[in-house]
């Protein structure tokens, strides 16, 4: 497991982001639809965006969606951290 973590962190955070960001699907598929049970962050900016014409709004949302992907990466960094590892070596400083 140690060996993993870099690979583990890479792709959990992907797949975050990922989630997250999802545009396509919701835009071909159901546009939010029915009762607004598939409406994403990213599809929500676009919507108010682009077809409300409320351009602000659309770049608060987009904003806030960035920082919440920021601040999850974090404490998902924060999670598969090494522990018992010296500072020395955890960072790579030689004696």
């Amino acid at each position: 497991i140690p060996m993993l973590r870099p690979t583990l962190f890479t792709v959990i955070t992907l797949g975050l982001i990922g989630t997250w960001q999802v545009f396509d699907q919701i835009y071909t598929g159901t546009q939010g639809g029915p009762a607004k049970t598939t409406l994403t962050p990213a599809y929500l900016s676009y919507q108010t965006s682009f077809v409300g014409q409320n351009w602000g709004q659309g770049a608060a949302i987009a904003f806030i969606l960035f920082a919440i992907i920021v601040v999850l990466t974090i404490l998902q960094r924060v999670a598969l951290a090494e522990r018992d590892v010296p500072l020395r070596r955890r960072w790579g400083w030689r004696r």
